[in-house]
């Protein structure tokens, strides 16, 4: 294939490029795992600019991609949120690039989830229906109305049948509405099998946080299966294993009900959990992507230590503001290396519009419960730093 090559070994410049709309928590782990990234992504946060060469799309997402990276050094490109849905992007690159990660058929065809729910159904795994035209949807259900090409909940909504009129939409498609507890599975697919690496619970349209609909909210874990739960987790990783063939890492979001894995979706790259749980463990999932290519680590991967609780969760604007002088994220020394607080630090004097994110939140306890605490500790401090219950509805 076109710009395959071997990389570097330790002392060496080993450069990745890392593209998507926001990369920060895939190039700290790169940076743990040794690696130097050199990054595109449409926010060009501080803490990821003070760490990595970083060129912020401006223009087009992902469309501008293609121009942007022919500034960036001849190295593996790999891949994070919202490129999946975009496969011919992905194998333009590849005519120039390896790119280390899910491509070509294999990403296609993992994301035909109405094939995946089949093959799963076919080994008793639950699965929500899948309606692609308003006529055959049930009045008595309760769905989801989903964007095909699009990551991080933007743009899912409620849909009922019975109440909204049925106008199809070729970029939209419906999902049967499972309730539960939303969680995150995470997998690393190598040429002889898989590992599932951990799990932990996920938020999304959480009100606390200002996120609306269905954006994602953030992750807390790890929690330990039960354990019809981790033997449906095993199946559904032997499944893709086997019939899909992938490489690396892989997100599957679910709902717990009842004990039963409902796969809601799957995301093929390095996901927005992931980050959580190598914290947590004191693991590095990018090593372990990167052996899966057969690419020998930079560094091992540290022996566990004790496992703690880690929370991230995602802070939405309230309303139009202005990032002020004050934020507390200012005295943070943004380290990949170091737990913080903080991430995704947004500039002074950015201007951001109500119901984009802000600022991540992270916090550390014993506990799942010790963690929300935290987690809402935080939030509320951010609420009164943007004045929200007050009058003042106007830039801050």
């Amino acid at each position: 294939m076109a710009g395959r090559f071997n990389l570097p070994r330790k002392g060496d410049n080993a450069t990745l490029i890392l593209i998507g709309a926001s990369v920060r928590s895939l190039a700290f782990s790169c940076i743990r795992a040794g690696y130097q990234p050199w990054c595109i992504d449409l926010y060009a946060d501080e803490d990821l600019a003070k760490n990595c060469p970083t060129t912020r799309i401006t223009k087009s997402f992902p469309n501008e991609i293609s121009a942007l990276i022919k500034t960036a050094p001849l190295a593996p490109i790999l891949y994070t949120g919202g490129l999946e849905n975009h496969p011919a992007l992905l194998q333009s690159l590849s005519a120039e690039r390896t790119i280390l990660g899910i491509t070509g058929n294999t990403l296609t065809n993992l994301r035909n989830t109405s094939e995946l729910y089949n093959l799963l159904k076919s080994k008793q795994i639950n699965t929500p229906s899948i309606i692609i035209s308003t006529k055959d949807l049930n009045k008595e259900t309760s769905y989801l109305r989903k964007p095909k090409y699009r990551s991080g909940g933007l743009g899912i909504k409620h849909f009922d049948p019975s109440k909204q009129a049925m106008v199809d939409d070729s970029d939209f498609y419906y999902q049967e509405f499972i309730k539960g507890e939303s969680r995150s599975a995470i997998f690393c697919f190598t040429e002889s099998g898989f590992e599932l690496l951990g799990v932990s619970i996920q938020s999304s349209g959480s009100p606390y946080l200002h996120a609306n609909d269905f954006l994602y909210s953030g992750n807390m874990g790890p929690v330990n299966p039960c354990n019809s739960e981790l033997k449906e987790l095993q199946t559904i990783g032997e499944l893709i294993s086997s019939n899909y063939r992938p490489l690396g890492l892989l997100g599957m979001d679910y709902i717990l009900n009842d004990s039963k894995v409902y796969p809601i979706e799957l995301n093929p790259r390095y996901t927005a959990s992931m980050e959580v749980l190598e914290l947590a463990l004191g693991q590095n999932f990018i090593t372990k992507h990167m052996q899966a290519f057969g690419i020998k680590s930079i560094y091992d991967n540290p022996t566990p230590s004790e496992t703690t609780v880690i929370g991230k969760a995602i802070y939405y604007a309230p309303h139009d503001v202005l990032i002020p002088k004050e934020a507390p994220w200012l005295s943070i020394d943004a380290n990949p290396r170091l737990f913080s607080p903080f991430a995704d630090i947004p500039k002074i004097g950015s201007a951001i519009q109500k119901g984009s994110p802000v600022v991540t939140i992270f916090a550390k306890a014993d506990s799942l419960n010790e963690v929300k605490t935290q987690l809402k500790i935080r939030t509320s401090q951010l609420d009164s730093l943007f004045h929200v219950g007050t009058l003042q509805n106007n830039l801050v």
